[in-house]
């Protein structure tokens, strides 16, 4: 994978106070909506673990293979850019993500596409545990991140 600007997640840092959420939600729609939001922070709350999920731009992107509709295509900078107007909200993207990074608003499939090249959730992270970065970085799945975190925190599942 070649190095791309991206979105990294520090788990140790969040707090799980969902303000990337309301961020995004609020920039995109106008309304501070968890449903509206292209992040959507995983809680763990029996060991106290959040992560906030949104898209990697991985560069084989199951979503955009998956659409029947090919609603759904990669742009040059690497963001997953959605025809509304072609998407007929079938789910297959939502169903091919491998981060559960693909979610449906109503009949409307929506996905992060950084905010044009600076993402409000990172600016809005009151704990920095969201950093906009050029990176040849693997993404990692929220699973092994939290395994990683217990493991090292010494917490028994």
């Amino acid at each position: 994978m070649g190095t791309l600007k991206r979105i990294l997640v520090d788990a140790e840092k969040c707090a799980g106070c969902r303000c990337c959420e309301m961020a995004c939600s609020f920039h995109h729609d106008g309304a501070f909506s968890p449903s509206h939001s292209r992040v959507t922070v995983l809680k763990e709350d029996r060991y106290g673990l959040d992560y906030p999920v949104l898209c990697h731009q991985c560069s084989r992107c199951p979503p955009v293979e998956a659409c029947p509709a090919e609603a759904l295509t990669k742009t040059a900078s690497g963001t997953v850019q959605i025809d509304e107007g072609a998407c007929t909200g079938c789910g297959a993207c939502i169903e091919a993500c491998t981060f559960e990074a693909v979610k449906l608003d109503g009949s409307k499939v929506i996905v992060c596409d950084l905010c044009g090249g600076s993402p409000v959730c990172v600016v809005r992270c009151p704990t920095g545990a969201l950093e906009y970065v050029e990176t040849g970085e693997d993404p990692v799945h929220p699973n092994a991140v939290f395994k990683a975190l217990m493991r090292r925190w010494n917490i028994v599942a």
